[in-house]
């Protein structure tokens, strides 16, 4: 990114205005009395000056004459047609110097450096109002093009989203297309879905949990949209969606139905970032050691000591929850999906990291893989 003094050196230069070139006494009476006023030399104000001034030097004597110009002379010596020039200036970008006898539009002789540096930032495709803001000196020329990056990594990613969504409903079979076009375009907007998700976890978890242990099983449990999308991670985040957000929606276990709930989701967060590591360094060490977390938060919550008693019927329980696709393990399935099954090593936290250690530790407590079927 470039500095403001840099970025404001190089309106200068499209302006072909240097700022050490001899501009009129009036000019230089200006931008020292611009000085006095900004005594921490604001580029952006120094720029407005060597923009504004120009006109005002040559239009002292009058409204035509000296060193104005018309609006064909500006429009052959640019390329642009007199109706554009114009335009630019009734929008307020090409200020005129006044009129002649004849009521035709003077310009000054900053006109055309001026009008050249809107010609090329209109040939990038720059709105007139972003335009009008640096024109003004609101606005620097490295902050435009700032705001400009960002609005185009937008575009690129809605048009990525939407390219992803065009190919999970092209690779469908006929048949399945209508019901797959419901179930995408339920989504809408990926980060409108996504702040669904947190609204869900916010109403699906018990009401008395601490804000941040809450807060971190929301982060843990939304993935974001994916940055890359492929047609089967916009399906699984269409069916994270679709969970939700469905009328059957589950809430997540209450004080009155397991007792001391925030202790255990503590739990479980210490037991998956344990997992997570274990997965990241490719450690079964470290993964046997967050199964033993694993299992005594469970055990805990539910009054037992961790037995193996207690950890066959706890196996038994997710077995079950397998054969009859509970609400808990679709929704960690598809998060799976969007997530991945290993996690990067900078990927053992933030949104949407619990997914891959509690598969992990889903296989080791119900001996199959979370994305399988019990029989």
């Amino acid at each position: 990114m470039l500095s403001a003094c840099r970025a404001e050196a190089l309106v200068a230069e499209l302006l072909g205005l240097s700022c050490g070139a001899a501009r009129g006494r009036a000019g230089l009476r200006d931008a020292a009395e611009i000085r006095q006023k900004d005594p921490k030399g604001s580029c952006a104000v120094e720029v407005q000056a060597t923009v504004t001034d120009g006109s005002q030097d040559s239009t002292q004597d009058g409204t035509q004459g000296g060193d104005t110009m018309g609006i064909g002379e500006l429009a052959a010596r640019t390329g642009l047609p007199v109706k554009t020039v114009r335009y630019y200036s009734d929008a307020g970008l090409l200020p005129e110097s006044g009129r002649s006898p004849g009521g035709h539009r003077r310009y000054a002789a900053d006109a055309l450096p001026r009008l050249q540096l809107i010609q090329r930032l209109r040939a990038l495709g720059t709105p007139i109002a972003a335009i009008a803001a640096v024109m003004a000196g609101e606005r620097s020329l490295g902050e435009l093009v700032g705001r400009e990056l960002d609005a185009v990594r937008e575009q690129l990613r809605a048009l990525t989203w939407r390219r992803a969504t065009l190919r999970a409903l092209d690779d469908c079979p006929a048949p399945e297309r209508l019901p797959r076009l419901a179930l995408l375009a339920g989504v809408g907007k990926p980060d409108d879905a996504h702040d669904r998700l947190v609204r869900y976890w916010h109403w699906a978890l018990p009401a008395g949990l601490p804000r941040r242990l809450a807060q971190a099983v929301i982060d843990g449990a939304v993935p974001t949209p994916p940055a890359a999308p492929t047609t089967a991670t916009v399906l699984a985040y269409a069916e994270l969606h679709a969970l939700a957000t469905a009328d059957d929606r589950r809430r997540q276990p209450q004080p009155h139905q397991v007792g001391d709930v925030a202790s255990f989701y503590a739990g479980l967060l210490d037991a998956c970032a344990l997992a997570g590591e274990a997965l990241a360094a490719d450690c079964p060490h470290r993964l046997a050691e967050a199964h033993g977390h694993f299992v005594r938060a469970y055990a805990r919550v539910d009054g037992h000591d961790d037995t193996p008693a207690f950890r066959a019927r706890l196996r038994a329980l997710f077995r079950r929850g397998a054969r009859t696709g509970s609400f808990s393990l679709r929704y960690w399935r598809q998060a799976l999906v969007i997530t991945g099954e290993t996690p990067p090593k900078s990927a053992t936290s933030g949104q949407g990291h619990l997914a891959a250690p509690l598969a992990a530790l889903h296989h080791r407590v119900a001996g199959l893989p979370l994305t399988a079927n019990a029989r």
